[in-house]
């Protein structure tokens, strides 16, 4: 309901807005023992779409997954599952024994931006988001349930550089066996432009876990971006994890192609 009436404003809205649209896919890897004895290692290949219409932006994403190891990792995407960790299924047994391989949860969004904010170079962005139990949740690869957030954030893009802080809130879905809790969660970034062609910069991330008792899932890394082409840019990252909520480190590469408006 929530998306579908941001739906209907964005359409009303935007009506004469120039429509632009990007497509991005990679390869994101990730390790960690979460708490546990045994490391737990994701290989995550993602496909994201991002519609834009004016102020407003619409967003889909999903991955296929293999997973190799016992610990519950059904939040590979972006800090919207559970971070339960090495403690593995709802009974406190692995919840895989090898590899899993599969589509995981589906991601929906969308987003209304305010640039110029007071007249200064600041913007402000709200965005509802949605998540889809599109994956296996017996095989490790989804949360089983449909979860929501409310977005707010702030920042500053100017060609030689910028930031911004998002702080949200989780609605979470039931869970079969699972006591989960809505909580909040921040991100931050930053970036400055190194080159005509090429960005550096830094985020960070937390979140309330969504099961008590569960450390705080919380991460700090660094990315570099370099546009290819006209059309298609690459970035890179790699992060730390700050607790046995988070992978001890991930790394991952994504390419996003836009066409050219024409």
């Amino acid at each position: 309901m929530l998306l579908a009436s941001a739906a209907v404003a964005m359409s009303v809205g935007v009506a004469h807005a120039e429509t632009t649209y990007s497509v991005a896919s990679g390869i994101d890897f990730s390790s960690g023992d979460y708490g546990g004895a045994t490391d737990t290692e994701v290989v995550s290949l993602p496909l994201v779409v991002r519609v834009t219409n004016g102020k407003w932006a619409f967003r889909a994403s999903t991955s296929y997954l293999q997973i190799d190891g016992p610990a519950d990792v059904a939040d590979v995407d972006a800090g919207a599952g559970d971070g339960t960790g090495g403690a593995g299924g709802s009974s406190g047994t692995p919840i895989r024994s090898g590899t899993e391989r599969g589509i995981g949860d589906t991601n929906l969004s969308v987003s209304r931006t305010f640039r110029r904010v007071g007249g200064t170079d600041a913007y402000f962005e709200t965005t509802a988001r949605v998540r889809l139990p599109t994956g296996d949740e017996d095989a490790g690869l989804g949360v089983g349930a449909t979860d929501y957030q409310l977005a707010g954030e702030v920042g500053v893009n100017k060609r030689g550089g910028g930031g911004s802080i998002e702080l949200a809130r989780r609605f979470l879905g039931d869970r079969a066996g699972v006591q989960r809790e809505d909580g909040w969660q921040l991100s931050a970034n930053t970036w400055m432009r190194t080159g005509e062609h090429t960005q550096l910069g830094a985020f960070g991330s937390w979140r309330e876990a969504a099961i008590v008792g569960r450390d705080d899932p919380a991460q700090v890394g660094v990315f570099v971006t370099q546009q290819l082409t006209s059309n298609v840019r690459v970035s890179v990252n790699a992060s730390g994890g700050l607790s046995d909520g988070s992978p001890d480190y991930a790394t991952g590469i994504r390419f996003t192609w836009r066409p050219s408006n024409d």
